[in-house]
């Protein structure tokens, strides 16, 4: 991660800006979410940072929360109403051109600036994601199957004709996105998110066992599927100067996740690679430099 602005870097145990604008918007999101009854859990590095830090790993640069379909359809449905200005609630049905399986509530005049997404329009202040969990079938037959396919390839028509780009110096990735940009003009862009989304929320009225995150990344289906019953009780955990929901089967989740020894520090890249972080400026004035060096 890199963060422009120097005096936002705390020194020792005490909270950088950028952490302290995350457990802002965290702070929000469970606010809505108990005035409306929603479930929401900690997850990832959140949920082991809570549970073996009490609060942000060292090396870690955001706040990853969970919810259940059901749930996080209804929290969608509050945009509007419940995110408004310095909060945004973006996912695919809140924001054009935003194809990414998760949800995640960003804070505006903030920055956090993904590499990829340096010609993307949408909103990218500094964000809290918000993860969705489908159920996942107990047997994985012809129907499973031919699910996943469908899923791979609207997933991989979105990302080639809206992430990519068209490269005249790559003749067979130019035409790949030529080809995707014309499927997706043809049918429309969110008609394709739908029939890749609908491949998984399709077995949400299925009794299983089972679930994960694989709108996020199909690869979670088979490394990180969980069972259903670790989310039937929450625990508060401390979080820095907040409380988190977590299942209280913890162990269990972060067993799957990062294996028996989770307790063990040990450092990690951050998923997100170099992204441009800071708390005092606006994403679009960043935005506007980084595209005016690139002309210079």
């Amino acid at each position: 991660m890199v963060n422009q602005n120097k005096e936002s870097a705390g020194a020792g145990n005490s909270l950088n800006k950028a952490c302290e604008i995350q457990l802002k918007i965290a702070s929000h999101i469970l606010d809505v979410c108990n005035r409306y009854s929603l479930r929401v859990w900690a997850d990832w590095g959140t949920l082991l940072g809570a549970v073996r830090e009490r609060g942000f790993i060292p090396w870690d640069d955001d706040i990853d929360l969970m919810m259940m379909r059901d749930d996080y359809e209804k929290l969608i449905q509050l945009a509007d109403i419940e995110f408004t200005s310095p909060f945004f609630l973006q996912s695919v049905h809140t924001e054009k051109q935003y194809f990414r399986g998760h949800a995640q509530v960003r804070f505006d005049g903030t920055s956090a600036i993904l590499p990829d997404d340096v010609n993307q329009p949408f909103h990218q202040g500094i964000f809290v994601d918000i993860f969705v969990y489908d159920n996942i079938p107990d047997e994985k037959g012809c129907a499973w199957k031919r699910s996943l396919r469908k899923a791979r390839l609207a997933r991989k028509c979105l990302q080639t004709a809206y992430y990519k780009g068209l490269r005249l110096s790559e003749p067979l990735t130019s035409v790949k996105f030529i080809i995707a940009k014309a499927v997706c003009l043809l049918f429309g862009p969110m008609s394709i998110y739908r029939i890749f989304e609908r491949q998984f929320t399709k077995w949400n009225n299925t009794d299983c066992q089972c679930v994960a995150c694989p709108t996020f990344d199909l690869r979670l289906i088979g490394r990180e599927t969980k069972r259903k019953e670790w989310y039937s009780h929450t625990v508060m955990l401390p979080f820095e100067n907040i409380e988190l929901p977590a299942p209280a089967n913890y162990h269990e989740v972060l067993t799957v996740v990062y294996g028996d020894d989770y307790m063990v520090p040990r450092r990690a890249p951050s998923g997100h690679g170099e992204m441009i972080v800071n708390p005092d400026k606006s994403y679009k004035d960043v935005l506007a430099e980084l595209k005016n060096k690139t002309r210079i």
